[in-house]
Parts: structure tokens; sequence; C-alpha cells
């Protein structure tokens, strides 16, 4: 005798997210760890910290290329496949950070492999909640990418507690082979819905007090790069991806050239994300109210007091203080300009276009972190790309102010 479990549509999206989330988590943890990593990469092998943060940059650069052909394939095919053998190639691209004892071997290891295997958990995120999701749309996207980070969290101490006990080759393989274990359980699990689910969730969505109408199919790949609406939001993005990433990489040897121990900056990533959990959360709870392009409106107003904050910090209570309302305000943007996408283009090229998007969003991330590096190496300080920040976000928040005011063609 079988035995079928039958799960309802309204309890399976939301089991749907629960996947999505541990997969964001996961396999964003090795790479929210790298900035422990990278004063200790530097002071083990000599290499400066522009080379260091390149691998980085490697790794954003492919994975936004390569998140374009999987959001395209996924779109056809559906996300799991895709999730799975991406996710099997990030953990084990970290977890061989282990082996590396020249500079291009850790250039393979987290920017050529690791790039492509973390290209599709963000933008296949994003599109298989929207399948899923309408009415709660936005919450159900900020409970997933909120993983991304819980990651920041953890990954810190967790981080600075492997290196001094085991030693920083072990701590990597640790991260990467554990993380890149659960990802893939989670990823076997998520799918679009079926065909006979859709309905359900049609009638559930036509039902629901203050349901929003149900996206219409949308504009073909060609048409989004045609629009200029894209491209504005293209390069908003953009720049919030390299300033978040450029604080986030070098906040650490930030706070260690201030005379600060490597377990006590690890807690600067801790205090961005607390911030970044609470602006998600709070921005998919509160949007349904304020409505989207006013939650974005406070995450950039957030953005721009922490960032100028941040080069005045007195103390390290204050550089803490700064990096929350700077996660607060990054993860509440964040969420937002991904939950107004499929507004503006519709979802029949979903995936293609969530992957053009989150193209700009890695390319800025990419440059951020490379280009204070670099200026580092050449001043000796941080003053430049720190105190440029501020001027970033406000042309980001004009740039979407554009993109959500102007008329599609």
């Amino acid at each position: 005798m079988c035995l079928t479990v039958r799960v309802r549509p309204a309890s399976r999206r939301w089991l749907i997210v629960l996947a999505l989330f541990v997969l964001t988590y996961g396999i964003s943890t090795p790479l929210a760890a790298y900035g422990v990593f990278l004063p200790v990469l530097a002071e083990t092998f000599g290499w400066s910290r522009g080379a260091l943060a390149t691998a980085l940059s490697i790794n954003l650069v492919l994975g936004g290329l390569a998140g374009f052909g999987v959001g395209a394939l996924a779109d056809r095919h559906g996300p799991r496949v895709m999730l799975v053998v991406t996710a099997a190639l990030a953990g084990a691209a970290f977890a061989l950070v282990a082996i590396v004892g020249a500079l291009w071997q850790l250039y393979l290891f987290v920017g050529v492999l690791g790039g492509i295997g973390m290209s599709s958990f963000y933008v296949l995120a994003a599109a298989t909640v929207t399948h899923w999701f309408d009415e709660r749309r936005r919450l159900a996207l900020a409970l997933v990418l909120v993983g991304f980070n819980l990651g920041y969290i953890s990954a810190g101490p967790l981080a600075a507690w492997l290196i001094a006990h085991v030693g920083w080759r072990a701590a990597y393989a640790v991260l990467g082979g554990g993380c890149g274990v659960v990802t893939v359980a989670s990823a076997l699990t998520v799918r679009l819905p079926r065909p006979e689910e859709t309905p359900a969730l049609l009638r559930r969505r036509a039902a629901a007090p203050g349901a929003s109408v149900v996206h219409a199919p949308g504009v073909t790949l060609w048409a989004a790069l045609a629009d200029p609406r894209q491209w504005c939001l293209n390069v908003a993005w953009l720049l919030l991806g390299g300033v978040a990433l450029m604080v986030s990489v070098h906040v650490v040897p930030f706070a260690r050239d201030q005379g600060i121990s490597l377990a006590a900056a690890s807690l600067a990533l801790t205090a961005y994300g607390v911030g970044a959990v609470g602006g998600r959360l709070a921005a998919g709870a509160v949007s349904d109210r304020l409505g989207a392009i006013t939650t974005i409106r406070l995450g950039y107003l957030a953005q721009l007091v922490a960032a100028a904050g941040l080069s005045w910090a007195p103390s390290r209570d204050g550089l803490l203080a700064a990096l929350v309302v700077l996660g607060v305000g990054f993860a509440a943007c964040d969420t937002m300009i991904t939950s107004v996408v499929p507004d503006l283009f519709g979802v029949r090229a979903l995936g293609a276009i969530m992957g053009v998007l989150t193209l700009g969003w890695r390319s800025g991330a990419a440059l951020g972190p490379a280009v204070a590096g670099f200026l580092y190496d050449l001043t000796g300080s941080y003053a430049i790309p720190f105190g440029a920040a501020p001027a970033v976000v406000l042309v980001s928040w004009m740039l979407f102010a554009l993109a959500s005011s102007a008329p599609g063609r």
C-alpha cells in the first residue's frame, strides 16, 4: 500500500521559501567569511589586499555572466537542476581553498569555480518566489534573502573561531564542504508550481483581501533591454552593490588597522548582518502599507546617513552602529528593488531579466572591493573609498527614481 502525502499549495509555497532560505544561507556563508580570511591570507603569503580582493571580483563578474544563462535555462526547464549543479560547484570550490599555495589557485577556486557556483541562488530565488506568490511576495522574498544576511552574522565569528582552533586551511574546508552538502539537499526540494496547483494559487490570490492583480505575462528579454527603465535600475543596483561589498569585504581589515583584534573586528560583519536581517524583514512587512517605492526611499536615506558615519565613527561602538544602519538600508532597498522587477517587466522572461540586472549588481560588487583594495595599497588608507560612499549612494537613489517614474515603452 502506497501512502501519498499531499501538501496544499498554500503550505507548499512556504516550504519552498524555507528551502530557498536554507540554500541562500548556506551558499552565502563561505563568501561572507572571505573578509575574515583576507588579512590572514595576506599575512601568510604576502599578497596585497587589492590582489586578494580581485579573487572576489572575478567571482562576482563571472557569476553575473553565468547567471544570465542560468536564468534563461530556468525559464525553460525550472530552477531545480540549475540550483543543484551550481550549489554543489560552489561548495566544492570554497572547500578547495584549503589547498591554495599560489594566487592563481585562489583566483581559480574562489573566482572562477566559486563564481559560476554562486551564479544561480539570487536570480532563481527571486524568480521562483515570484511564480509562487503575488499578494505576499515581498514578505516571502525578504524571508528568502534574509538567509544571505544571516550568513554575514554567523560567518565572521565562526570563521575566526575555526581559524583559531584548526587553522585557516581546515577552516575553509569545513565551511565550503559543509555548506555544499546543506545547499544541495535544499536545492533538491525546490520547484515551480505544477499546473494543478496554479489555479488554486490564483483563486487564493483573488479571494485574499487587498490582493494585487496577478502579473501579466510581461515583456521579452529584448524588449526589457531596450527599455531605459531597465538600464537606470541596472546602474542603480550596480552602485549599491559596489558600496555594500566594498564595506563588507574591507571593514574587518579597516577595523584591524585601528588596532582591533581579529575576533573583535569580525563583529563588524555581524553588525552589518544584524542590520540587514532587520532591514529585510521590516521592508517585507511594512511595504504592503507604505508601498515599495516609499520603503526604498527610507532605505536609501538610512544608507546615506550610515555611509557618512563610517568615516567619522569615533570608536568601535560607533563603527558597529553605523554598520547596523547601513545593513538596514541596503537590505531594505535590495529586497524592494528585486520585488518591483516583476511589476515593471512581468514574468514572461523574468529569469533572464533578473540575470541581466544581477549582472549589474555583481559588476558593482566586483568593482567596489577591488578598487578599495588597490586604493588602500596606493595610499595606505581607506579614506578615499569610504569617503566616496555617500555620493555613490546618492547617485544610485537618483537613478532608481528615474527608473520608477519613467513610463515603459
